[in-house]
């Protein structure tokens, strides 16, 4: 499989020379079309300067042409023949060097018959209008007589082409044919290509438009020969008009060669330069590395070719250079990107293929069973287990709905896991039960984990373990468990029952102690047994420390009181081992602080306990100082030293560990389990604090601890507090039934209560307790939990479930003080928990806190409810804050609006109005409350529930007992309410 996975060999290198290729191509096939891309483009730019170029050329032979046009219309414009020097004075106003570079010469050419030839050669020879002597040598060139003679009789300048003056010009046949062709259509002719030698040798061309005589009709090639005068002619260079529209364009390698198409039919004229075409201009072979056109251009009917030429480098920037070779660079890049991805994407998938068949043998190996489903429901992947469970093939799983394959009610209640963690997108785990084909339940611990994709959670993978066998171990160990509580229970409530005797007799002898020499050893004793309390405590609950649930109390007290129950529970032992006990409090510490103190206590006496057992004789020091301090909190070190027999290193790295001492023979000389260093240590940890020692063999030792401790909130007083004002203040008077079934605890219970002034009745079993609250009423049940005939659990349930008892208020006083007792006891229905031995100021406090929450008369017992006192004073002193004039004034008032009430009930009733009635029964009912008329508050309340089904003879009756008991309500309070007389 790794091999598959990872690759090599043979195929890996043949893979990467493919990849090479492949880039070598990309590139290659770039770098083609950047060069064609430049090249295109530079051909592109080419054409358009050839093109520029060719609209110059054609531009300028139009100007030729209108210059012919123009010195044309200076012969038909004027009236009389135009003299040679009109001519010469034309010409010179066209400026023709500057304005018409590549003109070599303007012309007329006059038509001269043969009769006429020698009156014309005698007129030229004496024309004296430039020349001051004439031209005496002029004559008509070549000489001989002909029929016609078209002569040059014009020409400027003529300091260049004097010779031309009075040649024949059509005694060449070429020029004689275009003249011809002129004449006889009256347009423009294109001259033949001819050799000038001046002012240096080039070729020439010439433009000429044939002269008629004013006022003839032009009307076909008859009438024009009549009417032909001359021909206006315009020579130019070649070369020179080849090079002006060069230099017009600004293209330093722009070459162009012009060539007369050799063919006259124009079906003929192919632009491609041929054997009969004639060099006008230019020449040489073509660079292989140029650009060529060939370009039309029409010269009055004759087509010439203009071919241009461009060297590419010419039109090649740096970049168009660079470019096609960066293509290339790019494309092999690109390729090998690409060739990169399509092979990732390509080895990925072969090694998702092995992972995935890795993955399966993997996942169907292990013990568990696996899936993975949508939000559609659709198990998406299952292994062999899970298909097998439900009596498929994987394929025939993978892609259904869970309804498509398992049981429908089953499906759904799966369907419920799965959705809560797509909803809230948080794992889940629990157990559930699962029934296989062959009917065997299994139990399987399932956990359920989101697959997130884009935020969201697209699926949920599920992975069950078969737990049955831990199943049927918990159950067992929870049996074990459960026993072990039991036993724990049962110890508990027979340790803790004389416990709690000698605890409230010590404070009802504290209440009579007739010296203070007996005070003093009944403060001792006092103190000595909550600390074996609290010693049984941790005894009893071990379990819980080991499992880390033990709670810690957090309350005020005073560092000073703590070391002086310190020094009473161990001053006499360390004074039998002539010991004597030092006390230190550094002057930061805080004098009064929160926390547990009893736990303090125990850590400190075990420390103090083991310095005094390990020492024979010299001082055993406890000291106390704030290592921080701050406004809310403080952390205090405990030390406690002592000179005894001292430890090595090993043997102090052994402490703190369960049921261990230092040396084993240590514990047959002084005694102990070694158990209360492990407890101290969970202790301090508890109080977030560490815990260490110094110890050297011979010299003693130094056993430390820290604590954060907060800062007290009230001032502490010395001694066993007494109970609050207010909580004694709500117990006296109270009616209390304490259900207990042992003697002593009968005894201390009574007398506590008794000394609060609370009225205490006494029932032996619950059977006793339910008798004694059918017949009278009882603002509280302190409940026993362990009695004989009915225990306190069955007793609570019974009066939750009887209607006149179900209100009641019921506390649990049981020496039982496990959390599962205490979870058991309020489940039966039970309102509080009080663990047995308690403080009396305790027992008052929570005996108060139930009494107030059932205060409200709305809450009252409905035991009660059969005889509820006429006036209660007490509620209307708590509603009016026992302000007399108050108390007074309402409580008439009340009985006014009574009466008032009582008057709308009996109008009501006349008109047969039940719901009124009710209505006014309930307003009434709150006001009676509120002033303490208990009595006539419950007919009220029986007034309203008439609303519902209840008859006008009933609300007759119950309106006649409440008239009779509004006015004994008024004298009662008339009594009760009287002012006291003055002096």
């Amino acid at each position: 499989m790794g091999s598959t996975v990872t690759g090599g060999g043979p195929a890996w290198l043949r893979l990467r020379a493919a990849g090479l290729i492949f880039s070598a191509l990309v590139g290659a096939g770039l770098y083609t079309v950047a060069a064609n891309t430049v090249e295109g483009d530079a051909r592109q730019r080419f054409n358009g300067i050839a093109r520029i170029a060719q609209s110059a050329l054609a531009a300028r032979l139009a100007t030729f042409n209108d210059l012919v046009r123009g010195t044309t219309a200076l012969f038909e414009a004027s009236d009389d023949p135009v003299t040679r020097l009109q001519f010469h004075r034309y010409v010179a106003a066209l400026d023709v060097p500057r304005n018409f570079p590549e003109v070599d010469l303007l012309s007329y050419a006059a038509s001269v018959d043969d009769a006429g030839r020698d009156a014309f050669v005698a007129r030229v020879r004496a024309d004296r209008s430039l020349a001051p002597g004439g031209y005496p040598a002029f004559d008509i060139l070549p000489a001989g007589r002909r029929e016609r003679y078209e002569v040059l009789t014009f020409v400027e300048p003529a300091r260049h082409f004097s010779r031309y003056f009075g040649a024949d010009i059509a005694q060449n046949p070429a020029i004689a044919e275009a003249l011809a062709q002129s004449r006889d259509t009256g347009q423009l002719s294109s001259g033949v290509p001819i050799m000038f030698d001046a002012p240096s040798p080039h070729i020439g061309l010439g433009i000429g438009r044939p002269v008629y005589r004013k006022g003839v009709p032009l009307t076909d090639a008859a009438a024009r020969r009549a009417a032909f005068l001359g021909m206006v002619g315009v020579e130019f260079s070649v070369p020179g008009l080849a090079q002006g529209v060069l230099g017009q364009v600004g293209m330093p390698g722009l070459r162009v060669a012009l060539y007369a198409a050799g063919s006259a039919a124009a079906d003929q004229r192919a632009l491609a330069i041929g054997r009969g075409d004639r060099l006008l201009f230019g020449a040489g072979p073509l660079r292989d590395a140029s650009f060529e056109a060939v370009l039309p251009v029409d010269f009055n009917g004759s087509l010439w070719k203009a071919r241009f030429t461009l060297p590419r480098s010419d039109l090649y920037s740096q970049f168009d250079r660079a470019f096609p070779f960066l293509a290339l660079a790019i494309g092999v890049v690109v390729g090998l990107l690409v060739y990169a991805f399509f092979f990732t994407l390509f080895w990925s998938r072969r090694v998702a293929i092995a992972q995935r068949l890795l993955l399966d043998t993997v996942l169907d190996s292990v013990e568990a069973h696996v899936y993975m489903k949508d939000r559609e429901r659709r198990f998406t992947y299952i292994n062999a287990r899970t298909a097998e469970a439900m009596g498929k093939a994987p394929q025939e799983v993978i892609g259904k709905f869970d309804r498509d394959v398992l049981p429908a009610a089953l499906a759904d209640a799966y369907w419920e896991q799965d959705r809560s963690v797509f909803d809230n997108g948080v794992s889940s785990a629990g157990q559930h039960q699962f029934t296989r084909l062959d009917g065997q339940v299994r139990q399987f611990w399932t956990v359920k984990v989101p697959v997130m994709e884009a935020g969201e959670v697209a699926a949920v993978i599920g992975l069950s373990t078969d737990v049955t066998e831990l199943h049927e171990l918990k159950a067992q160990a929870d049996a074990a468990s459960l026993a072990k509580s039991n036993f724990l229970s049962n110890m508990s409530h027979e340790i803790r029952t004389p416990m709690n005797s000698i605890i409230g007799m010590t404070h009802l002898a504290l209440k009579s102690a007739a010296t203070p020499k007996q005070r003093d050893y009944l403060e001792k004793i006092y103190h000595s047994s909550q600390h074996l309390l609290g010693i049984i405590n941790d005894i009893l609950d071990f379990s819980k420390i080991e499992a880390g649930k033990l709670d810690l109390e957090v309350i005020d007290f005073s560092v000073a009181t703590l070391m002086e129950n310190i020094a009473h529970q161990l001053g006499e032992a360390a004074s039998c081992r002539r010991l004597a006990l030092e006390f230190e409090l550094a002057p930061g510490l805080p004098r009064q602080l929160r926390g547990d103190p009893l736990r303090l206590e125990q850590v400190l006496l075990n420390f103090t306990g083991n310095a005094i057992k390990f020492s024979e004789d010299g001082v055993v020091r406890i000291h106390a100082v704030a290592l921080e301090d701050t406004e809310h909190d403080a952390l205090v070190r405990f030390e406690v030293r002592d000179n005894g027999i001292g430890m090595t290193g090993a043997e102090v790295g052994e402490l703190f560990k369960s049921f261990h001492q230092a040396d084993p023979s240590t514990t047959r000389k002084y005694g102990g389990t070694g158990l209360g260093l492990v407890i101290s240590k969970q202790l301090v940890e508890l109080m977030g604090g560490s815990v260490g020692v110094d110890s050297a063999p011979g010299v003693g030792s130094t056993f430390w601890f820290t604590a954060r401790l907060g800062k007290g909130v009230r001032f502490m007083r010395a001694g066993p507090a007494p109970a609050p004002r207010e909580v004694l203040d709500q117990i006296a008077g109270a009616a209390i039934l304490l259900v207990e079934d042992n003697v002593f605890s009968q005894q201390v219970g009574q007398e506590l209560l008794e000394e609060a002034s609370a009225t205490v009745v006494v029932a032996c079993n619950g059977k006793e307790a339910v008798d004694l609250m059918l017949r009278r009423c009882f603002d509280c049940v302190l409940m026993d939990l362990q009695m004989p005939v009915m225990d306190g659990f069955e007793t609570t349930r019974m009066i939750r479930s009887d209607p006149r008892l179900r209100e009641a208020v019921v506390i649990a006083l049981t020496a039982n003080a496990g959390r599962d007792d205490r979870a058991r006891a309020l489940a039966a229905g039970m309102d509080e928990f009080v663990s047995k031995p308690t403080s009396p100021n305790q027992l008052f406090e929570v005996i108060a806190r139930c009494l107030r929450a059932h205060a409200a008369p709305a809450a009252a017992p409905l035991a009660c409810e059969a005889a509820p006192p006429l006036f209660d004073m007490a509620a209307l002193a708590l509603t009016f804050g026992a302000n007399p004039q108050k108390m007074r004034k309402y409580a008439f008032m009340f009985l006014d609006s009574a009466g008032d009430g009582l008057a709308v009930v009996g109008e009501a009733l006349a008109r047969a109005d039940i719901e009124r009635a009710a209505d006014t029964g309930h307003r009434m009912k709150s006001a009676a409350r509120a002033v303490g008329a208990m009595e006539f508050a419950q007919l009220c309340q029986q007034l309203e529930q008439l609303r519902i089904g209840g008859s006008v003879a009933e609300a007759s009756l119950l309106l006649g007992r409440m008239v009779a008991l509004r006015a004994l309500l008024a004298e009662h309070m008339a009594s009760e309410l009287a002012e006291p007389a003055s002096g």
